[in-house]
């Protein structure tokens, strides 16, 4: 039963309203039970008993703290058109949050709050419960089993946020259905591109770890920090996949991009100290002490005029 009260059961898969659509493809488990098993649905209803029925206004519903969809407008007009056509058929899980912006935050039914926020609708049919963040991080993850594969990045992404939101790293493994050793490499190959690289990149479902594992390499190889990685992002490319590939051939054709350090400004005295130049790059400084020749400077100034206008000569 648990399943239907979140909305995500097989029959229904949150990617789309109507029942014609393609079935969602599972991920196959890196470990047996994970989010799906019956001591994570357990742990997810148990704080939710007293789950209420609502319609409830829209813009009152935040955003949760794990946000494992990077793209949530994937394929959106289309459960947005299925939801103008034929309504809301499956109700979202939102819990009651006690302080902050709005007062609920989103569960279970991201995709479908998106959709609905898009049609510009006020209010979105939603079951009411009161859970705290454990019980709402683990109801995520039974979604996440039952909908459309989500990428390494993308799980990646989910489990870094999961620490900084300070879950336990065997809560993190249940939601993500994958080893604790994983996890580690998961949080590592997020956190060295950084998430305006992985937001650039996107998704890219169906690149596995050891592609992006190459990618970091090479970075590293040919000293291309996230930053300048994220210049060679070629935005024109629609598809996330192709998006990646090509950054990767981009980077490993890429040379090591280590700055020049700046020219220092060189300081000489003439004349025993009376006169002093200073040589920037595009500048150059001349001071004349009270020693100082007094024809001196009129003396460097018709050479300067004369050196410009051979210079000039020159050219032609």
């Amino acid at each position: 039963m648990a399943r239907s009260v979140f909305g995500t059961g097989s029959d229904k898969p949150e990617t789309g309203e109507t029942p014609n659509r393609k079935p969602a493809v599972r991920r196959k488990p890196i470990i047996k039970g994970g989010a799906a098993s019956d001591k994570y649905i357990r742990a997810a209803t148990q704080g939710g008993a007293d789950r209420t029925y609502q319609e409830i206004p829209v813009d009152q519903v935040r955003d949760s703290r794990i946000r494992d969809r990077i793209d949530l407008t994937e394929d959106l007009d289309s459960l947005a058109a299925s939801i103008r056509e034929n309504g809301q058929q499956i109700p979202i899980l939102v819990r009651i949050v006690p302080e902050g912006e709005g007062t609920y935050e989103i569960v279970v039914g991201r995709r479908r709050l998106a959709a609905l926020r898009s049609l510009g609708e006020p209010r979105i049919k939603a079951f009411v419960a009161r859970m705290d963040d454990r019980e709402a991080f683990i109801a995520q993850g039974i979604e996440n089993s039952a909908r459309l594969e989500t990428s390494y990045i993308e799980r990646a992404r989910a489990a870094a946020q999961g620490l900084d939101a300070g879950h336990e790293q065997k809560d993190i493994a249940g939601f993500l259905n994958v080893s604790r050793t994983l996890i580690s490499f998961m949080v590592k190959t997020y956190q060295a591109l950084g998430e305006d690289l992985v937001m650039a990149i996107g998704p890219a479902r169906g690149v596995g770890r050891r592609n992006w594992e190459r990618l970091i390499a090479v970075m590293g190889q040919h000293g291309v920090s996230p930053s300048d990685a994220l210049e060679l992002v070629d935005r024109t490319i629609d598809d996330s996949v192709e998006r990646f590939q090509a950054l990767l051939k981009t980077v490993e054709s890429a040379r090591a991009k280590r700055p020049h350090p700046a020219p220092q400004a060189v300081r000489r005295e003439h004349l025993s100290g009376s006169v002093t130049t200073l040589r920037k790059p595009k500048q150059i400084t001349v001071r004349l002490g009270k020693s100082a020749p007094p024809d001196l400077l009129d003396r460097i100034d018709d050479a300067v005029t004369r050196l410009i206008s051979e210079y000039d000569t020159e050219k032609e």
